[in-house]
């Protein structure tokens, strides 16, 4: 099978849907399957293109077993939705592109978000005749308006949901990467049999629980207090968490430490307010590569998940949740709906009300207090990811999509 994934976000940028697509592309690449992914150049989420980027339109790589062509992009370190509008439709008129020109794939995988890249996806629909399996893994233009990003009555929301239905009905079958992201398909679509639920996975190797000398190791990287009970946040600063909870938390526990590993669009003014409150045991240690994850986990004595009281949190399952469990770090989370299932299903964590200060505040009191506590967390979260968070099971189902539409067969 010949296979094209068409992604705005892949390696070496970080963030979940580069980490959850490359690790697919090399499994489905194992299997002895050719896989070509059509990205835009690096340039997320800093806004800034690579020097070795900036001299063409179109740039291909090699990653191990998998080919990646690269188009140039419309970048800004400016996060306003003019310039992130750019982007997306820069990515969508080179992708479509490029693509243009190379060899007819069986079946092209679209990542949905941006929402507009299904348009290019469309596109080559039609060019090679290859049928498309829709990825959603965040149900936009829904998520952007209730986290306050846009306005429902803004253009950008009114050219989207028409987009948004036709990408629906053009997809030979779509994947859901949650419950709640399939319901909101379904409620979209209306076709319950479209849709599959794949929810997403971890590299259990590479996300393993630290040894105490990985600790320290990673502990003296960061510049951290070897001693001090340590909670890291780990993952994208945007709208959907909500930083105000987790600061105003901070100030009351001046004895631990909070480790923000990652960058996004609150990411400065995080920054303003640690300066302004002078929140000394806040540390902000910006973007890293991915490579450097294992060591920012193994900082941590416990990771904090808090969502922003926003309608689409119950349908909301962070990506950093699945590292955590993997890693045997317990999980203080605010959160309630989808996540809050799983943790508890998983008994690697707390679980407190959205916005509750007090409730989160003891919390962490609670677990800095109990290392027996957190050992027996730890155990539980490592071991319902070996027993459920597997990459095989995400390879099987997509590469059971994938060969049933290539073969055209009903689904």
């Amino acid at each position: 099978m010949r296979l094209w994934i068409l992604t705005q976000f892949y390696p070496p940028e970080m963030g979940a849907a580069a980490v959850r697509l490359s690790r697919l592309a090399r499994d489905v690449a194992d299997e002895g399957h050719e896989v070509t992914v059509i990205t835009s150049v690096p340039n997320y989420p800093e806004g800034i293109i690579p020097p070795q980027y900036r001299s063409r339109l179109f740039y291909r790589d090699q990653l191990e077993r998998v080919t990646v062509e690269r188009v140039r992009v419309y970048a800004s370190p400016k996060k306003r939705a003019r310039q992130r509008l750019a982007n997306q439709i820069s990515f969508m008129a080179l992708a479509a592109l490029r693509g243009s020109f190379l060899p007819r794939p069986d079946v092209i995988l679209v990542e949905s978000h941006p929402l507009f890249v299904c348009l290019a996806g469309g596109w080559l629909k039609l060019m090679k005749r290859a049928p498309i399996l829709l990825n959603v893994s965040d149900l936009w233009p829904e998520s952007a308006v209730a986290t306050g990003v846009l306005k429902e009555d803004s253009l950008l929301v009114k050219l989207a949901r028409p987009v948004e239905k036709w990408a629906y009905r053009d997809a030979a079958h779509i994947v859901g990467l949650t419950s709640g992201v399939v319901d909101g398909i379904i409620a979209v679509d209306g076709k319950p049999d479209h849709v599959t639920l794949i929810q997403n996975a971890v590299d259990l190797r590479k996300f393993c629980p630290p040894t105490e000398d990985d600790r320290l190791a990673a502990r003296a990287k960061f510049g951290l207090d070897p001693d001090r009970f340590t909670i890291v946040h780990v993952g994208n600063m945007s709208l959907t968490y909500d930083f105000d909870l987790i600061l105003n938390a901070a100030a009351q526990l001046p004895a631990v430490s909070f480790h923000f590993v990652g960058g996004g669009s609150q990411f400065e003014r995080v920054r303003q307010q640690v300066e302004a409150r002078k929140l000394t045991n806040v540390i902000l240690a910006g973007t890293l590569p991915h490579t450097d994850m294992p060591s920012a986990w193994a900082s941590a004595d416990a990771t904090l998940v808090a969502l922003a009281d926003h309608s689409v949190a119950g349908g909301t399952l962070p990506a950093k949740m699945y590292e955590g469990l993997a890693t045997g770090t317990p999980i203080i989370a605010a959160i309630r709906g989808e996540g809050a299932t799983l943790l508890q299903a998983a008994e690697a964590g707390v679980v407190v009300p959205i916005g509750d200060v007090n409730a989160l505040v003891e919390a962490i009191r609670a677990l800095a207090a109990d290392p027996e506590r957190r050992d027996q967390l730890a155990q539980a979260g490592r071991r319902y990811a070996e027993q459920h968070l597997a990459p095989e099971r995400v390879k099987n189902g997509y590469l059971s999509l994938l060969q049933r539409i290539a073969r055209q067969e009903s689904l």
